[in-house]
């Protein structure tokens, strides 16, 4: 320990009296010295501004780049000392190659093709994560939000659109198996769904959808009872932070979880009716996203484990959005869309979920698109996919998020150095 902390110590001499004796650095040796400071942690965001200050570049500095440092944890000071380098440098060349890369920013500057003039090559750090006390905060307030999240709705109706797609190939060159139309009554904490349209056809009395074999797969527990399931205490979940990310514009916290199959309510059922029907509880793992803030999940992924092989089905992956979606005159955080991955032998099925037209439980009418049978047009990419984490807040609506709630990105500042 004592020739580890010696071995620090030398470390940081040899960069001050390095910082002295050399004004001019390129780019990348910038970058890898501002990392090494925050990595160590033993000068302040003010003592390095004034190392930076002292520098003259060979190349020029990009805004990307000051971003990219900002994201990992450079301090304002810092930042404004870049800023000051940025300006300096405005008439040089830039660097030929990208010295602190990430997925938050584009490059702004074409690469060019001289010479380089700095071999070292190291990555960029990720994003820092929270600490392990406001991880644990953040899980306590999803936690909480999952175990209430029931309580919170309201009785209604919606549109369950299922669009089914297959590959006999076990492979991904899906094609169309047909799309199911499906009233979903939410009442008392209880799901029912009834098919009433199949690939435009509408059907007469009440089919459940459970009972309905058309080919694909089926999925059900979207209103509450898989969110809950994870973090009730029988099921002894192990939770771990997985990383930051950005959904339908809101910065979200994500974790990864884990449920043994002793402990899981994760069914899979297989069969081309009730007299074959193969079933079988599993373990399963995936990914939780929510509000840092309030502990809002907004989309939650399970991923089977450890099926038997002698069952037919050999993977599942289940991902579920939620969204604030108005019911009544009230807005309320409710299903969006799922997708639903499956592989079974030679085939691959595919659904792909998205609840529409949401009404108080009992008003009816609209509730089949002014009796359409048809399904509506499919929601937009922009509300499912994941963007990366960027580096300034996203836009939040303001009910979401207290006014002075501290930003998870950016590392606290470094102590103050021991007086001299």
């Amino acid at each position: 320990m004592i020739l580890n902390m010696w071995a620090r110590f030398t470390l940081l001499l040899c960069l001050a009296v390095a910082l002295e004796a050399q004004t001019q650095m390129n780019v990348e040796q910038v970058a890898e010295f501002i990392r090494s400071e925050l990595a160590l942690r033993q000068h302040s965001d003010k003592q390095i501004a004034a190392y930076i200050k002292k520098l003259q570049l060979t190349e020029k500095l990009t805004n990307k780049t000051i971003l990219d440092l900002q994201a990992q944890g450079a301090g304002p000071k810092t930042v404004e000392a870049l800023q000051a380098l940025e300006a300096q440098t405005a008439n040089l060349k830039p660097p030929t190659q990208d010295a602190t890369y990430s997925p938050a920013t584009a490059p702004d500057q074409p690469v060019s093709s001289a010479t380089p003039t700095a071999t070292l090559s190291a990555k960029a750090p990720p994003i820092p994560p929270p600490d392990s006390i406001r991880q644990k905060k953040i899980l306590d307030a999803m936690k909480e939000y999952a175990l209430n999240y029931t309580q919170n709705l309201p009785n209604f109706m919606c549109v369950e659109v299922t669009r089914q797609y297959v590959d006999p190939n076990a492979g991904d060159h899906y094609r169309s198996a047909g799309v199911i139309l499906a009233r979903v009554g939410y009442n008392e904490g209880a799901e029912h769904y009834n098919v009433y349209s199949v690939n435009g056809k509408l059907l007469d009395g009440n089919t459940s959808l459970e009972n309905l074999r058309s080919g694909g797969a089926i999925s059900t527990g979207e209103f509450g009872s898989m969110m809950r399931e994870i973090f009730e205490p029988k099921s002894e979940a192990e939770f771990g932070w997985d990383h930051w990310a950005t959904l339908r514009g809101r910065r979200m916290a994500v974790f990864n979880y884990f449920i043994d199959s002793g402990h899981s309510s994760y069914s899979i059922r297989y069969g081309s009716d009730n007299n074959d029907e193969q079933r079988i509880i599993t373990a399963y793992k995936g990914l939780l996203y929510a509000d840092p803030e309030t502990g809002e999940i907004d989309r939650i992924k399970f991923i089977a484990v450890d099926i038997p092989k002698s069952f037919p089905v050999t993977d599942t992956t289940d991902l579920l959005d939620y969204d604030l979606v108005e019911i009544s005159g009230q807005k309320y955080v409710v299903p969006l869309a799922a997708k639903l991955l499956m592989h079974a032998g030679r085939e691959s099925a595919k659904n792909e979920i998205e609840f529409r037209n949401y009404h108080k439980f009992g008003v009816e009418s609209g509730i089949t698109y002014a009796g359409d049978p048809n399904p509506p047009a499919p929601l937009p990419a922009s509300k499912t996919q994941e963007q990366p984490a960027t580096t300034t807040e996203p836009a939040k609506p303001a009910d979401k998020k207290p006014a002075n709630s501290p930003s998870p990105w950016t590392l606290p500042s470094a102590p103050p150095p021991p007086p001299q």
